[in-house]
């Protein structure tokens, strides 16, 4: 099972206008332009320094705004006038805007999105309840991935461990029977090399095929547990709200997030979440959810895990106080949200004409929150590109909701179980050749990051 995410395509002669547009505008300086090109590969963490050093919202000549600071990021992501382009589970050929386009500040797509946000808010939260009971059989998991990878001299962190391991959590967090597990891997690989940009014609099929078996499968599965409940994902969306515990009460938690829409937004019951919530999840926002913590979850846990091993590489101190500490795994995962997200930047929607830091933006504008940037903010974080796993001041990370508050909660959970492994089985963390990013700059990891295997034997 290889991991190669799409997104590849570097400029070409006989390129769109748009993408030919893109690419002067980079050759001239204009530092978000070279963010977005498709192949880029360059030093992100620079450009985003080069840009706040402009100003806090840098408005760049592709017609885009680039929010860098915490306080500012956070106020758009709060900002219900700014809404979520999409979503990573979207059918395929559905594309975000490029550069020159003009999006509509609501269709019935994003709509749409904004109807199943509710049901990914409800099921990060149970993410976590759901894999508990799997832990251990998950932690077997990374130890027997990295003992087959000890028996050679090097061994790939993100095919022969980070991949598999994470499809084996995905795998318990949804309760896939034992017959279907071969599968679900399967389907999990075509969804990763699927990500990250508009897909050829050959990898567009198999992903049609992919999603169609993927929902047809979730559909089976959430009859079943209709019938026959138990302690995963699909079971605990299925059940009726009411009589569940409160920690785990998909009502109380959407009834939460409704007080929380209607204080920020008096119109919110118009626009954001429904009116009225009915007794049960029905099965499109069951599916959608779970295929969001797959599509989305996958990728993001994937990159996660290998940003926080190529910064412990880089900082030798942080690998041996996590050696000698693995119980520190969590805050390591937490880290690496905070130094090398990730998720890079997202996109936001201007839905009505908005004043933003003595910018004006009309409505239908793209805004960019560079999260990587804002979770570096000097004015908020001592010593931001420093990377430190006993990181205790400054502010929680930007807390997004809805489909990426879902895969970010599988790639804190994963990361930590693989973190901890890595720490209690290798004696010494060591590159073993030339790691190679994935090309692009919104979501940022690895295809291939070799390491020394050399793993100590379970138990030590």
């Amino acid at each position: 099972m290889s991991y190669h995410p799409t997104g590849t395509a570097r400029f070409q002669a006989g390129a769109s206008p748009n993408r030919l547009w893109l690419w002067l505008l980079a050759r001239t300086g204009d530092p978000l332009a070279r963010l977005l090109e498709p192949g880029f590969c360059g030093d992100a963490y620079g450009l985003y320094e080069q840009m706040r050093a402009q100003e806090p919202v840098y408005r760049s000549r592709t017609g885009m705004l680039a929010v860098l600071s915490y306080d500012r990021c956070s106020r758009v992501l709060h900002d219900p006038r700014f809404l979520a382009w999409g979503s990573s589970a979207r059918p395929a050929g559905r594309r975000a805007p490029t550069p020159g386009e003009t999006p509509a500040a609501v269709g019935p797509f994003e709509a749409r999105t904004q109807e199943n946000d509710h049901a990914c808010t409800i099921a990060a939260s149970l993410v976590k309840p759901a894999l508990q009971p799997s832990v251990s059989r998950v932690e077997v998991t990374a130890h027997n991935l990295l003992s087959r990878a000890a028996d050679g001299d090097a061994f790939d962190l993100i095919d022969d461990f980070a991949l598999p391991l994470v499809t084996a959590c995905l795998s318990e967090v949804l309760g896939i029977p034992h017959g279907d597990s071969a599968r679900f891997a399967d389907l999990c690989a075509v969804m990763g090399r699927s990500i990250g940009g508009r897909p050829s014609a050959r990898q567009a099929e198999e992903l049609h095929d992919a999603n169609e078996d993927l929902e047809a499968l979730l559909i089976r599965l959430q009859r079943e547990r209709r019938k026959h409940p138990g302690g995963d994902l699909i079971s605990r969306l299925t059940a009726a709200r009411r009589g569940r515990t409160p920690e785990h009460d998909p009502d109380r938690l959407l009834g939460h997030a409704r007080q929380w829409e209607r204080r920020e937004n008096p119109d919110a019951g118009t626009t954001g979440w429904p009116s009225t919530a009915p007794a049960r999840l029905n099965l499109e926002e069951i599916v959608e959810a779970c295929k969001e913590l797959i599509v989305s979850g996958l990728d993001t846990a994937v990159d996660l895990i290998g940003n926080a091993v190529a910064a412990l590489a880089a900082y030798p101190d942080q690998w041996q106080m996590l050696k000698a500490a693995p119980q520190l795994a969590d805050k390591a995962a937490e880290e690496t949200l905070r130094f090398d997200p990730p998720r890079q930047f997202i996109l936001r929607i201007a839905s009505e004409r908005i004043e933003l830091a003595g910018h004006t933006v009309p409505s239908g504008s793209r805004v960019l929150v560079m999260l990587a940037a804002a979770h570096r903010d000097p004015d908020q974080f001592p010593d931001p590109a420093r990377f430190d796993i006993t990181r205790t001041s400054g502010p929680r990370h930007l807390a997004v909701s809805g489909a990426m508050g879902l895969e970010s909660s599988l790639a804190r959970l994963t990361g930590e179980i693989a973190l901890r492994t890595l720490a209690s089985r290798l004696p010494e963390l060591r590159m073993a050749g030339q790691a190679v990013r994935r090309p692009g700059g919104a979501v940022r990891g690895f295809i291939h990051l070799p390491l020394r295997a050399r793993a100590a034997p379970m138990g030590c």
